[in-house]
């Protein structure tokens, strides 16, 4: 099945495109699609996730809203993945 990621912020960046299209396994959780990411990007765990399971500097949403990092993707979904807002 296929998802389209979109980055955003400082993943666009590092990763050099707002968006691409990855084939990914039937049950695929949105943790296990940001494995597959940092494989396929390995700027992102060296820059993003140097720790083990450091996913706090992440947050992920599927179809427009966020999602929990155990959710099963689906095929045609749209993931965006962007940092942490902050601000005032």
């Amino acid at each position: 099945m296929r998802v389209t990621v979109r980055y955003f912020a400082r993943y666009r960046s590092l990763v050099g495109k707002g968006e691409e299209e990855i084939e990914i396994p039937e049950g695929t959780t949105v943790r296990e699609l940001i494995e597959m990411l940092k494989e396929r990007h390995p700027v992102l765990r060296n820059e993003v996730f140097a720790e083990e399971d450091d996913l706090a500097d992440v947050n992920v949403s599927r179809n427009g809203r966020y999602v929990r990092f155990d959710e099963v993707l689906r095929d045609g979904d749209i993931v965006a993945i962007f940092p942490p807002v902050s601000g005032g």
